[in-house]
């Protein structure tokens, strides 16, 4: 307690000890001949060592007197909310500090957990995966894949391109936006054909008929169609696959062109 008061004679004891280790030219020592000038011969003597078992004392008692603080004012804290709880309507038990500070009943548990209650020791809630934005943000990457990370066109983009663009002027572009059919099991997700026909209005001319319609069964009507065109005779087949000598010599990335194409003529 005493090192508390820097007038008291212990501190000053104290603050002299680390001033004379600190000091180019220490009390009380006499240098020896041919010693090194920069080496004041701290530690020959056994009594040097006492300074840091003074200031380790010193240290502590300084830590004590901070813990007493603090358990000092978290009694006062509990007194003047009990006096709260007790004389204030307004003040409930989920007003107080210990409340405040429950992980619980925090916003960063309510995002990763949800409203119910959660047991840490449970393995089988330990291993739950709960999720929030994430049901949203998985089918919006169809429509902005930038929130991915993916620097790439959307859906949308990529349909007013191909209407716009590369069907600029052929006579079939009014009748492409007249029939967009999804497949695949994204068109599962809630209102996604919706979302898509609106957002394609708001992009193409107005005078364009946009009517956007979904396979029976998306998830599998794909694999059907190109399972029934593959099993069509050998003449048909031999103008739309890859012999093994065009693989070998163009690459695995060459498509020949048949009638089921993206062709325009």
């Amino acid at each position: 307690a005493d090192l508390g008061n820097r007038k008291s004679q212990a501190s000053q004891m104290r603050m002299k000890h680390i001033a004379n280790l600190a000091s180019d030219n220490p009390l009380g020592r006499k240098r020896r001949r041919g010693q090194n000038p920069d080496d004041d011969g701290f530690g020959a003597d056994d009594a040097d060592w006492a300074v840091y078992r003074d200031i380790q004392v010193g240290r502590n008692n300084d830590d004590g007197d901070e813990d007493e603080e603090e358990e000092d004012l978290g009694a006062q804290l509990k007194t003047i909310e009990a006096q709260l709880l007790q004389f204030d309507p307004d003040f409930t038990e989920q007003s107080t500090q210990e409340a405040q500070r429950d992980w619980t009943k925090s916003l960063h548990h309510a995002f990763t957990r949800g409203p119910y209650p959660y047991d840490p020791e449970s393995a089988r809630e330990s291993a739950q995966l709960h999720l929030n934005v994430e049901r949203i943000r998985v089918p919006e990457v169809l429509f902005q894949p930038s929130i991915a990370g993916v620097d790439q066109a959307g859906i949308v983009e990529l349909v007013e391109m191909l209407l716009q663009s590369r069907l600029a002027g052929h006579p079939a572009q009014g009748e492409m936006a007249k029939d967009i059919f999804l497949t695949g099991g994204y068109c599962l997700f809630s209102g996604f054909e919706e979302r898509l026909a609106r957002e394609l209005r708001a992009v193409l001319p107005v005078q364009a008929e946009v009517k956007v319609r979904r396979a029976g069964d998306p998830v599998l009507d794909a694999w059907r169609g190109a399972a029934r065109w593959a099993g069509h005779s050998m003449g048909s087949r031999g103008q739309a696959f890859v012999s093994r000598a065009e693989w070998a010599e163009k690459g695995g990335e060459y498509l020949r062109e048949h009638n089921l194409g993206n062709v325009f003529t």
